[in-house]
């Protein structure tokens, strides 16, 4: 929930419109991958959402020009969410 960058606007603005697209498609937020208890004003998609892998493809996605290639690389074990 850190907002410091100076497009955390319009990254969570595009996360906020795969999520809708998900939804719609019928994509369904699994819990399992929930590693603590939500916070009050927080849900399974918010903190899904939230991890560092899905914010780095959203500031890419809304770069202009649009990259033709992201790549992320990440040392530490990513969640099934973030892989799928």
């Amino acid at each position: 929930h850190d907002h410091s960058h100076p497009q955390s606007t319009e990254i969570n603005a595009k996360i906020d419109r795969l999520k809708a697209k998900a939804i719609e498609k019928g994509f369904i937020f699994d819990s399992s991958w929930m590693t603590r208890s939500l916070n009050e004003n927080e849900t399974i998609e918010s903190v899904l959402c939230g991890h560092s892998e899905l914010l780095v493809i959203a500031l890419n996605l809304i770069q202009e020009p649009a990259p033709k290639f992201i790549q992320v690389v990440k040392n530490l074990r990513v969640c099934g969410h973030c892989r799928k």
